[in-house]
């Protein structure tokens, strides 16, 4: 089951550890959700919610 996330939330990626805690900036319609990783890594990742996991 995937996860309902919002902008300004907590997460890490599933598969990409290395890049460490992110903040969602943005959460489209279309499940794509931008999100700016430790380091200022700003990364837009397709059906986002199956991939990040939040982090409280």
């Amino acid at each position: 089951m995937t996860e309902i996330l919002r902008a300004g939330e907590n997460v890490r990626h599933k598969n990409k550890a290395d890049w460490g805690i992110g903040k969602i900036v943005t959460v489209e319609r279309c499940g794509t959700i931008r999100v700016i990783f430790e380091g200022n890594k700003n990364v837009s990742i397709a059906k986002g919610s199956k991939y990040l996991t939040k982090i409280s």
